[in-house]
């Protein structure tokens, strides 16, 4: 009898998952952007924007950190909602959300594949949860995908498309080529196209109009790269295997969420051809539709020279671009399978039914996204992704808020910074400042010794300054001294720790407060 209750249980049906696991992503996120503790990267974008009183001062604020202008200028508008970081983080939770309900409501999907993405890796911690520019490149690709059909009416949203991700991060250039050579080859190579757009009247208004959006967001964006030209560092051998296999590491990446260990050959090697073989499944996989493929291979060309030549990338955030064109192209081969070329229907590994077919790859892979997605969300709930939060809440109840605070190293202080809503005095700068300023800053070592020489300097100009809070970053603090201990003395002041906060995800943002006291003679 009991067996023949439980199989009489109507489980819900698909439209149930379809508007349920949205909402329990969107909900997750909220919750989350209340809770997540902002790090350097993230907290040195709301400062950029915070501290500047108009878009001129936007420009110059923002224009050292090699990025261009969209994401700081998004922060701004933005900024007021609740002054206070929160306002970010409700942004980039709305960008986020939206990049999701999106890919929901048009891609082609099937429920297994849309619920192991929006859950994974990407979508749900590193385009989510923390908060940097990513998750526009995120959100207008898949915006790009879902309007592709218009493009026998228009271009102008394309060239938005275009424009946009052009000033949103140097990575996104590789997503702005992969859509105009798409958009460009296709108008060569099917006439179709052709005949369809130019059956609206005002096509040659729309397309100039089109060319020009595109150009002058695309020339604005370069303006903005092209203010740290000098910081590049051009790859000095053209040839360069290790290097290239490297690259190489960044594309299994994408894939599989493990970056190969450079320093072993034979680890290079193996994820080298684990990745050709993803390659040519996803190629197989998408080439009955040409414009997928051109898609995919101008994005994963551009990219691929960028990353070998200009920058290689130095975390999952920068490799998650060939993740966003893998799943880009598939969607835009399965949208358009009634338009696609007659291929030989020849069987091989990579075929229907076959070890290699790239459905059954792309489940895999996105079963590993998935898992480390939910990983490091429910890591995110338990331990702080910085000690900078609780730092300043810390400075804060203690009523110390207000006092002279010293502190080093500036491009990691500037999370305690943020959340105190204040300057600090740090010796990069020679003066006062909350966030890295990469233009002015000099370089200065962590040893303690050049520490305590920086706090001599900052009481010989400001003698009247007798007792002052020093903030140490993990790597800059004083190793031998702990809460509790004696004072140690150096020459004309004495320093006494006081507390130290280490729950966090990062090394980088555990952070020691410490009393300076000037020794009067």
């Amino acid at each position: 009898m009991e067996f023949k209750r439980i199989n009489q249980i109507q489980l819900p049906d698909q439209r149930f998952y379809e508007i349920l696991l949205p909402i329990l992503f969107i909900i997750i996120g909220l919750i989350g952007a209340f809770n997540h503790a902002l790090w350097r990267d993230e907290m040195q974008g709301w400062l950029v924007a915070w501290q500047s009183d108009n878009l001129i001062d936007l420009w110059k604020n923002n224009a050292p950190s090699g990025h261009p202008i969209l994401w700081s200028l998004l922060i701004y508008f933005s900024k007021n909602i609740t002054g206070t970081p929160i306002s970010m983080q409700l942004m980039h939770w709305f960008l986020g959300s939206s990049a999701i309900l999106i890919f929901w409501r048009y891609s082609p999907f099937n429920l297994t594949t849309k619920a192991l993405f929006t859950f994974g890796y990407f979508p749900f911690w590193e385009y989510y949860f923390v908060c940097r520019h990513y998750v526009i490149a995120e959100l207008i690709i898949f915006t790009f995908c879902s309007i592709y059909h218009l493009k026998e009416k228009t271009y102008i949203p394309f060239s938005l498309c275009i424009g946009l991700l052009a000033n949103t991060q140097a990575l996104s250039w590789s997503l702005a080529f992969a859509i105009g050579m798409t958009l460009v080859l296709d108008w060569i190579l099917n006439p179709n196209q052709r005949k369809n757009y130019k059956s609206n009247k005002n096509w040659i208004l729309d397309l100039t109009s089109s060319i020009a959006i595109s150009s002058t967001l695309l020339c604005f964006g370069a303006f903005s790269l092209l203010q740290v030209r000098d910081s590049v560092k051009l790859l000095s051998s053209f040839i360069d295997f290790r290097h290239f296999l490297r690259v190489i590491g960044q594309l299994f990446g994408g894939y599989m969420l493990i970056i190969p260990n450079s320093s072993r050959f034979f680890d290079l090697v193996l994820c080298a051809l684990i990745t050709l073989i993803l390659l040519v499944s996803t190629v197989t996989f998408i080439k009955f539709y040409r414009p997928a493929l051109i898609y995919f291979f101008s994005g994963f060309i551009f990219l691929f020279i960028f990353n070998y030549f200009l920058f290689l990338g130095d975390g999952s955030r920068h490799y998650g671009y060939y993740f966003l064109l893998i799943i880009s192209s598939v969607w835009l081969a399965l949208s358009n399978q009634d338009q696609q070329l007659i291929f030989s229907t020849h069987q091989n590994l990579f075929t229907k039914g076959n070890l290699f077919h790239f459905p059954r790859l792309l489940t895999i892979c996105l079963t590993i996204h998935l898992v480390v997605g939910i990983h490091m969300v429910i890591n995110d709930f338990r331990i702080p992704y910085s000690s900078g939060k609780e730092t300043a809440q810390y400075i804060q109840n203690k009523g110390w808020e207000d006092l002279p605070i010293f502190a080093t190293r500036d491009v990691e202080v500037a999370t305690v910074s943020g959340y105190l809503d204040r300057e600090f005095y740090l010796p990069e700068l020679n003066g006062f400042g909350s966030y890295a300023q990469w233009a002015n800053r000099l370089i200065l070592d962590r040893s303690n010794t050049k520490t305590f020489d920086e706090i001599q300097v900052y009481l010989d100009k400001f003698p009247n300054v007798d007792k002052l809070l020093l903030l140490l970053s993990n790597r800059s603090s004083i190793k031998n001294l702990e809460p509790g201990d004696e004072p140690l003395y150096v020459e004309k002041f004495s320093v006494i720790a006081d507390s130290k906060f280490e729950n966090s995800f990062h090394d980088s943002e555990k952070f020691y407060l410490y009393w300076v006291q000037r020794i009067v003679d």
